[in-house]
């Protein structure tokens, strides 16, 4: 298929090539009259498109010859200083070129008598060759995706707490003092102790007798 085209393609330019180098042929002043004073050039132009590639045929007698020449030189019919002088009965011009083309007969009094020619020359109207084709591609559509089922969590067991965790917590500002030691009751004395106060007391007794006796 693309060597198809490009065959087509080849085939194509071709063409429009061969349509631009053999343009059309102007015979001037004909078909009923040619490069003379008879023909009126103004009315043979009118209606014709000239292209690039088209070719302009002169035949006319020895008495005549083709001069091309400027603007100003055609407007004053001025013949001294051409830009081409074609002699020889039969002169073919090529139009390679866009713009404005002018000629004029040479000799003298011929250019006044209206044997001149004004033309203007457009760019060549060749189709330009197609592009290949190119098939589109289709866009690919996205597979569908069915949606993931949601995976069953098992439900979590509530958390048994002690009851020292259930139990409020007592914030007590500051840190609590220890609770104070009971009193020591005074130690009991001992038997010996007892035994040398009865011995004392005894002692003073005795000495207090004496001391009565005498």
């Amino acid at each position: 298929m693309a060597a198809m085209l490009r065959i087509v393609l080849a085939m194509t330019t071709v063409a429009a090539i061969s349509a631009v180098a053999m343009g059309a042929n102007y015979d001037v002043g004909g078909p009923a009259g040619s490069w003379d004073l008879a023909t009126n050039y103004t009315q043979w132009v009118s209606g014709k498109a000239f292209r690039v590639g088209d070719t302009l045929t002169f035949k006319y007698a020895s008495s005549h010859d083709v001069l091309e020449v400027s603007s100003a030189a055609y407007s004053s019919c001025t013949t001294s200083n051409p830009i081409s002088t074609k002699t020889g009965g039969n002169t073919v011009i090529t139009l390679n070129g866009t713009g404005s083309r002018y000629f004029i007969c040479g000799t003298l009094g011929h250019c006044a008598g209206g044997m001149k020619l004004q033309i203007d020359v457009a760019a060549p109207t060749s189709t330009p060759p197609p592009s290949p084709s190119t098939t589109p591609r289709s866009p690919v559509a996205p597979s569908p995706r069915s949606p993931a089922a949601p995976s069953p969590r098992s439900p979590v067991a509530p958390s048994r707490r002690s009851p020292s965790e259930l139990a409020p917590a007592s914030s007590t500002p500051g840190s609590v003092p220890p609770p104070s030691a009971p009193p020591t009751s005074p130690p009991t004395p001992s038997g010996a102790c007892l035994q040398a106060k009865a011995a004392l007391g005894l002692g003073s007794g005795i000495v207090m007798l004496m001391l009565v006796a005498l």
